[in-house]
């Protein structure tokens, strides 16, 4: 299965995003759909049962740091991805932490994950056709995560949809 670690926003605040996003940029045919907003910890990739399981029980044999909190406070464009995303204008420790954290165990079990330096983020648009303009209005967001989510990835002709596997209580 092709899969990921990640964190997601509780569904009100999902929402908030959503509609906030939808009236900041209305041209945007593209946008995620609210029920694929998450913050991506750690791409798996392909992965069989066993090295799921292993994930699975590392994950659980570990202290993953507690609740925090994140403020998604920034909007930004990547042109080479042509990915609109929303995230913030300052590190947090605990998510880069969790990050690193997942990274060890995934290459523990075998995944070679990106080395790419971690910048939690929403996608909230893929390949626009012109590059977005600036927000019409700031985004000003805080978003409590109690849990982390592993996510099963299907892309089928309507996009993708990513079905949860496990989820850990950090």
């Amino acid at each position: 299965m092709r899969a990921f670690l990640s964190l997601t926003p509780d569904a009100e605040t999902a929402m908030t995003i959503s509609q906030w996003s939808a009236l900041c940029w209305p041209m945007i045919e593209r946008l995620v759909p609210v029920q694929n907003y998450h913050i991506t910890i750690a791409f798996l990739g392909e992965i069989d049962g066993a090295v799921q399981q292993s994930i699975v029980e590392d994950i659980e044999n570990r202290n993953l740091g507690g609740a925090f909190a994140l403020a998604l406070n920034r909007v930004g464009y990547w042109p080479d991805a042509r990915v609109l995303w929303l995230g913030s204008d300052k590190a947090c420790e605990a998510a880069n932490k969790l990050a690193q954290t997942c990274k060890q165990i995934a290459n523990r079990s075998g995944v070679r994950v990106s080395g790419k330096k971690f910048e939690p983020h929403i996608t909230l648009a893929r390949k626009p056709v012109v590059a977005p303009p600036a927000a019409l209005i700031d985004p000003d967001f805080t978003v409590q995560f109690e849990s982390l989510q592993l996510y099963q990835s299907i892309l089928d002709r309507s996009g993708a949809r990513y079905v949860e596997v496990e989820s850990f209580r950090l």
